[in-house]
């Protein structure tokens, strides 16, 4: 039971993560540019802000519920039964590297949500320009979610890594940063053009504007996940033959097949770009791939919800 309730925070965990990351990478990244691009398209673009908006205080709050968790399963795998549980709290929180890690996060969970809640008004009366603003709440949004998962990757695998400890943290962090902004984002492109599906042209040209955006800022962050997930294989492995002879090795294995089939997916969807026999029947092929990467990306989350609590070779 405590595994799967582990399993279960950690996929909350990182879920939430990604689609946070995605949300302000979208935010500060890919509306602005796509929005300058087209014409015409800011309702598209105001709909999206909104939709986006509503999506990260969700992660907001799934981040905060899995902060929460993430204590009460500690308390209960490292509960002393001779001692009383308020001991056992503090002995955790103020003497260990992990209960300071977990208070930091706390902060910055409760950041996020203060400023999602106070500081990015869901609507406006100039809403059809938001996407092209950058307020100053906003501009903290970024700042934030590196330093959550500055805190993922101190309280995880990384710091296990001996005397390349900090650089494993590091790569560690890069990694996840680089996913969400690749997968999160994706996610909210294909979420905010659901709207073309249903014949609107404008939201066809907006979503056709955030690929062509998107698709450089997936190149470099796809290359950034394969590169630290490599450098950070080698810190958790003692051996290549620990993909196929241990438990851990396996379950990593795994999720590299599912990386590689989305990089796959990805690959498909540059190299055919926007060319197509129009811009719906385009509009649909890249949200069909795109929907089958984020499906397989959802595999890769749930795996490494595994890893992370599984015991290194």
């Amino acid at each position: 039971m405590i595994w799967l309730l582990t399993t279960l925070q950690q996929w909350i965990l990182f879920s939430a993560t990604m689609l946070l990351t995605g949300c302000v990478a979208w935010r500060t990244l890919i509306a602005p540019a796509a929005s300058a691009t087209v014409e015409d398209c800011a309702s598209v673009f105001a709909a999206g802000d909104s939709l986006t908006v509503r999506w990260a205080r969700i992660s907001s709050w799934a981040l905060m519920a899995a902060w929460l968790m993430r204590m009460s399963l500690q308390i209960i795998a490292f509960r002393d039964p001779f001692v009383p549980l308020g001991d056992d709290i503090s002995l955790l929180l103020f003497q260990t590297a992990w209960g300071t890690t977990w208070m930091i996060q706390g902060r910055v969970v409760i950041g996020i949500a203060g400023v999602l809640r106070w500081g990015v008004p869901r609507e406006s009366g100039d809403g059809l320009s938001r996407p092209m603003k950058i307020t100053p709440a906003i501009s903290t949004l970024p700042v934030l979610v590196i330093s959550l998962i500055l805190t993922l990757s101190m309280s995880g695998h990384a710091m296990g890594a001996g005397s390349w400890r900090w650089a494993a943290v590091m790569a560690d962090a890069i990694h996840t940063l680089s996913a969400g902004v690749w997968i999160g984002s994706l996610v909210v492109i294909l979420g905010v053009s659901r709207e073309g599906l249903n014949g609107s042209a404008r939201a066809t040209s907006a979503f056709l504007a955030q690929i062509q955006i998107f698709s450089p800022i997936a190149l470099v962050s796809g290359g950034a996940v394969v590169s630290m997930g490599i450098a950070l294989s080698w810190t958790h492995l003692t051996m290549i033959s620990d993909l196929w002879t241990t438990r851990y090795g396996l379950i990593l294995s795994a999720k590299v097949i599912f990386v590689i089939l989305i990089l796959g997916l990805g690959f498909l969807n540059w190299r055919t770009g926007t060319a197509g026999s129009g811009p719906k029947a385009v509009m649909r092929t890249i949200r069909q791939r795109g929907s089958w990467e984020v499906s397989l990306a959802a595999g890769v989350i749930l795996l490494t919800a595994i890893l992370v609590h599984s015991t290194k070779p």
